[in-house]
């Protein structure tokens, strides 16, 4: 199923991007979400380590059946503060809504050293060949994956509708090493 994207081309800036993106009503296939689970099981039942992944917001694709099919104990997962940067914690200890309505481990849940993740799964509003990523604009990522060891494999999660031929970066941005959509896994032209 297609989107009827605004005129996106004349965009410059993060910021107008972001906006006019919010403003289309997304709409993907009713199996696109499984299709890509199946993708990165196939990808990850061959890697070892731990793997970060996120709990689901808006319209991201959600990755708990990937936990559940993988062994929830594989995972790590991220907590976002109150106030601060993102925590690092493991998948398996309790949870708590956040104000937006996600899931996410509980204020004092075991944390994970950051060099133990081996894959980090990464949301964006959406992302570029290159992979850079468009986030939400609150700069929790821009701060969590220059922490990551440079040999962790980046994973940008989304459908291919919302990937561009090139998105606006800045010098701070780490650009994912591979996307994973309903086509399948592929590297990133950066990595």
């Amino acid at each position: 199923m297609g989107v009827n994207l605004p005129p996106l081309t004349h965009l410059s800036s993060k910021s107008d991007w972001r906006t006019s993106l919010r403003s289309v009503q997304w709409a993907r296939s009713e199996n696109s979400g499984d299709i890509i689970i199946e993708h990165l099981i196939k990808f990850l039942k061959t890697t070892r380590g731990t793997f970060l992944f996120y709990r689901a917001f808006g319209n991201e694709i959600t990755l708990d059946p990937l936990a559940d099919a993988l062994g929830w104990s594989n995972f790590a997962v991220t907590r976002t503060p109150e106030v601060g940067s993102l925590t690092v914690h493991l998948a398996t200890e309790k949870t708590e809504i956040h104000r937006f309505g996600f899931l996410q481990p509980k204020e004092n849940s075991r944390t994970i050293g950051l060099d133990k993740i081996n894959v980090s799964l990464i949301p964006g509003i959406a992302f570029d060949e290159f992979g850079n990523r468009l986030g939400h604009g609150s700069g929790y990522y821009d701060q969590l994956l220059p922490k990551l060891n440079p040999s962790c494999l980046m994973i940008g999660v989304t459908t291919e509708n919302l990937i561009f031929e090139q998105l606006p970066s800045e010098s701070h941005d780490i650009p994912m090493t591979h996307l994973v959509t309903e086509l399948g896994i592929r590297q990133t032209k950066n990595y």
